[in-house]
């Protein structure tokens, strides 16, 4: 299904870029609008809960750069509790995510709608394979549009910026503020405590008389599955972890991902304490857990991202995506990567590949892992396991 919205999308952009400019109603080129008096920022960003929390930080320097500036962001229903939660975005818009065509069609329209009555000063589009939000930039009528393009989403913005896909992810972000004349060296953003959410997190762990804990995230979002490292070597790197730390596992990841988790708890040969909290934990209670996580172990999803901006341990399977595009940028990392041939694949021709080759760019013996945590950190001392 991820496939098809791609193939829709991409076809949409040609159609969109044909009647729009080839037709002669709009030419692009010509020297860019300057941008000045800015009192309303709309921001764009559909996919991935990663993706915003590299974003963040880049938030916060528009809203220092336009001080008394409303900054408005567009994203999917899947990221609630994220983005409200952060100082500098004043209101968050919701977009549903869906397979019904009809519904994305009817969404699309009538938010347009609402936004072109609001009048924004400045569109800033964060979105990296998107035609329709670069077409929905362009319908927007905002005076000025910044957007990152490959191809021919060039003429939908005012200010187009290249989209260099060898860049680090954080860096193609921080690109787009250049036309704004923002100069940024990129930090993760500090992620301030919350009272509510740590208070939460604490009777958790307090109720099982947890004090350190290694985290394991084993879901990634749904758009591509095949980034995940086996249930059956999460077990086997969580018993070999337990065995040598004494440490409690603490699994987090959604509902959705919850009976994938029971498999991997199921298949614990050591005994100790393990507390599953998948599916019971916002976006900003699991902030506050990675917080606190001597390790936290994952592939490459939304959590890494923040775990990384905590400054936390972070262990990450790398295979179907590149660690030099979406890796954590904290030092105390380490990346699990075999750079195959055929690796990356996600994404690749705008596109998730089939793979071909049962998944080998994930093909890590746990032995292997556990042996790559042990060397790069220093959890605890051994403890007897509960």
């Amino acid at each position: 299904m991820f496939n098809l919205i791609r193939r829709l999308d991409c076809l949409l952009g040609r159609f969109a870029y044909s009647a729009v400019f080839i037709s002669g109603s709009r030419r692009p080129g010509g020297n860019p609008p300057a941008i000045s008096g800015v009192k309303k920022i709309l921001c764009v960003k559909l996919w991935g809960l990663g993706n915003l929390a590299v974003i963040q930080p880049l938030l916060a320097r528009l809203k220092k750069g336009f001080p008394g500036a409303e900054l408005v962001f567009i994203t999917f229903d899947l990221n609630k509790g994220f983005l409200e939660a952060m100082p500098p975005v004043n209101r968050v818009v919701y977009f549903k995510c869906t397979k019904n065509i009809m519904s994305i069609a009817w969404q699309f329209m009538r938010l347009l709608s609402g936004l072109r009555k609001e009048r924004f000063d400045l569109l800033v589009n964060f979105e990296t394979f998107n035609h329709a939000s670069a077409l929905f930039s362009y319908l927007a009528a905002v005076p000025a549009r910044i957007g990152l393009y490959t191809r021919y989403e060039k003429a939908f913005y005012t200010h187009p910026v290249y989209y260099d896909k060898s860049a680090h992810i954080s860096q193609a972000f921080l690109n787009l503020l250049a036309p704004l004349g923002l100069d940024y060296a990129y930090e993760y953003y500090d992620y301030p405590p919350r009272q509510k959410d740590g208070l939460k997190i604490s009777a958790l762990l307090n109720s099982r008389k947890i004090k350190d804990f290694i985290c394991f995230h084993p879901g990634t979002s749904g758009n591509f599955k095949g980034k995940r490292y086996g249930p059956a070597s999460f077990a086997e790197l969580g018993g070999l972890l337990m065995k040598e730390y004494g440490l409690p596992l603490v699994f987090t990841g959604t509902a959705g991902e919850s009976p994938m988790i029971k498999r991997i708890i199921r298949g614990l040969t050591v005994k100790g304490e393990v507390f599953d909290l998948s599916g019971k934990l916002t976006v900003m209670e699991l902030t506050e857990l990675l917080r606190r996580a001597k390790l936290v172990v994952c592939a490459d999803t939304g959590p890494l991202h923040i775990a990384a901006s905590l400054g936390v341990n972070l262990a990450v399977f790398f295979g179907p995506t590149s660690p030099g595009k979406y890796g954590p940028l904290n030092r105390n990392s380490i990346i699990f990567y075999k750079n195959l041939a055929c690796s990356p694949c996600v994404g690749k021709d705008y596109l998730n590949k089939k793979c071909r080759h049962k998944f080998a760019c994930l093909d890590f013996a746990p032995q292997e892992a556990f042996a790559g945590i042990k060397e790069r950190f220093c959890l605890a001392e051994k403890t007897e396991a509960r």
